[in-house]
């Protein structure tokens, strides 16, 4: 049973799980809006991820727990599935909480604070800013990602792209930032910088959530 409060829904302070296309997340239940779930003490699994489905991983889960990764998770409840209470796996129970349901057409992007999510150095900005220069196309702006692979085991995306939906928008001076939600879930509270010169390292991103980085800074895990 979860801890009962006035301005908390039903599953407050119990742990729960939520699919988002081959995505599931799991952690103690805080809020469940319109808007997003948040959860503390959470994980995040992925299909085919250490060789296990999505449901094996729910299965073992529910028997024996989780090895959190993210002391507080915000997951955008857009495209997130019914939110249920992970005990139901083992006794076979219980009803589903869902979020209210989201609009058929794709939602417009979110604009953010930049603090909020990322913070880019004046070196990095001023780089980003040279490179839109040199190579100019309409409402282009950088594109931050994270892609599986690398030595440790997710790697950082840097591309410049135009705004897709749903992308969380972050502005900067003369240009965006643009992060797909997944991404944002490992890189909220970034800060890339840019070293030049041949002794340089092109972009560098130091990582709050990164548990592990490799010698070259390109890979991390969580």
């Amino acid at each position: 049973m979860g801890t009962f409060h006035d301005d908390k829904g039903p599953l407050h302070g119990i742990t729960v799980y939520a699919r988002e296309g081959d995505t599931v997340y799991v952690g103690r239940c805080d809020t469940l809006t319109a808007d997003h779930l948040v959860l503390h003490d959470a994980d995040i699994h992925v299909e085919g991820q250490d060789d296990r489905s999505n449901d094996e991983y729910l299965q073992r889960a529910a028997r024996f727990g989780i090895w959190k990764k993210h002391d507080t998770l915000v997951v955008s409840a857009l495209g997130l599935g019914p939110v249920q209470p992970l005990g139901d796996l083992v006794r076979g129970a219980g009803k589903a909480a869902t979020a209210p349901v989201a609009p058929a057409e794709p939602a417009p992007a979110a604009v953010a604070a930049a603090d909020d999510i990322i913070s880019l150095t004046p070196g990095a900005a001023a780089e980003v800013r040279r490179l839109l220069l040199a190579e100019p196309g309409p409402g282009r702006g950088l594109r931050l990602g994270v892609a599986g692979g690398g030595c440790s085991g997710l790697t950082y995306k840097v591309e410049f792209d135009a705004r897709r939906d749903g992308d969380l928008v972050i502005a900067q001076e003369g240009f965006e930032v643009y992060l797909d939600r997944k991404s944002a879930i490992y890189l909220r509270g970034i800060t890339v910088d840019h070293q030049p010169g041949l002794s340089g390292r092109g972009f560098q991103f130091r990582n709050p959530n990164a548990t592990n980085t490799c010698g070259c800074g390109e890979s991390f895990a969580v």
